[in-house]
């Protein structure tokens, strides 16, 4: 009877493990730092001259909530926080900016550099769950044409694509135009599985890039992502992108921006909106606004799989059972 109940749980051990290993995956919230800037507007009632006045500005590292866009200062107030943010695998938040790598603390916004600076300059930064980093470095003439490839260990930067006008070919042959009437300025980087992206200011487009050979090619129409109104209202200020995993499968499979301004027609104010990407039409949605609030750099980490512990866990209980049959 002993040995016919142990056969029973060497079998129910690993379907057990099967069936949390392959259950379906979910949405969940997932965590986007950003770096940011709130607007404390002036007191008109404070004599001129007197603190608070005048408006004031106050930089902080924020923490997203991807489900509501509600973002949470983290850092203390802070300055020269970079733009280009990403997030790596095992939970580190890294930063670019003046051609150096440096790793960011987000809770106290201390930075330390990665190896030595390769001299480019780049709001586009954004790290694969494999490891693999990339940058969309500015040319000489102040446009984005070429990504790069960026070692996340030492900062050594190296151009992947072997044209130096490989974006704004893509986006001249997708608005009709003549090769070289482009002036790309790809802001910022994220990711989806196997894709990087990045939206073009000076189209208002999203662009996307094969990491492997740098080939750019627009997502839906030109100007998809400034064709994006409600009623008498227009947006701008599309400054961060990054890659989320919403599903806690270790993977980005959801591809989330800023939205920093609003404008009625009469003016425009600071929204500090986070809004999920289409990748078919090059559209988006705003999942939250913070009024006040301007973000630079979006950055987010895989989750890690869990799965895999759950694994390790289960081969090491079927291992244990195996040898409580030997002793019985």
């Amino acid at each position: 009877m002993k040995r016919k109940c142990l056969r029973h749980a060497l079998v129910l051990v690993p379907l057990a493990i099967v069936a949390i290993v392959l259950s379906p995956a979910t949405v969940a919230a997932a965590t986007i730092f950003a770096s940011g800037q709130l607007l404390i507007p002036g007191d008109p009632g404070i004599p001129p001259g007197q603190p608070g006045h005048d408006d004031s500005r106050e930089n902080y590292v924020y923490a997203i909530n991807t489900l509501t866009g509600t973002a949470t200062p983290v850092s203390p107030v802070t300055t020269g926080l970079p733009a280009a943010l990403a997030g790596t695998a095992d939970q580190r938040l890294l930063g670019f900016s003046g051609g150096q790598l440096r790793v960011i603390e987000p809770t106290t916004a201390v930075q330390t550099n990665i190896g030595a600076s390769n001299g480019l300059n780049s709001t586009g930064f954004e790290i694969l769950p494999d490891g693999r980093g990339f940058l969309l470095p500015f040319d000489a003439n102040f446009d984005t044409q070429q990504l790069f490839s960026i070692d996340i260990t030492t900062g050594v930067a190296a151009p992947i694509s072997s044209s130096a006008t490989e974006i704004g070919d893509a986006i001249d042959t997708a608005a009709g135009n003549p090769l070289g009437t482009a002036e790309p300025f790809l802001i910022s980087l994220g990711a989806v599985g196997n894709t990087l992206y990045g939206v073009d200011l000076d189209t208002d487009s999203l662009i996307s890039l094969d990491p492997d050979t740098g080939a750019a090619s627009v997502v839906g129409a030109v100007g998809a992502v400034g064709s994006v109104t409600n009623g008498p209202f227009s947006y701008s200020g599309f400054s961060a992108l990054t890659g989320v995993d919403e599903n806690e499968d270790g993977q980005f499979d959801a591809l989330f921006g800023a939205v920093n301004f609003i404008d009625d027609g009469t003016g425009s104010q600071r929204l500090g909106g986070v809004a999920r990407y289409d990748l078919t039409d090059g559209t988006w949605q705003l999942v939250g606004t913070n009024p006040g609030v301007i973000f630079f750099g979006f950055g987010s980490s895989p989750v890690p799989e869990p799965s895999t512990l759950t694994l390790f866990a289960g081969l090491g209980l079927i291992t244990l059972t195996r040898r409580t049959m030997r002793r019985s």
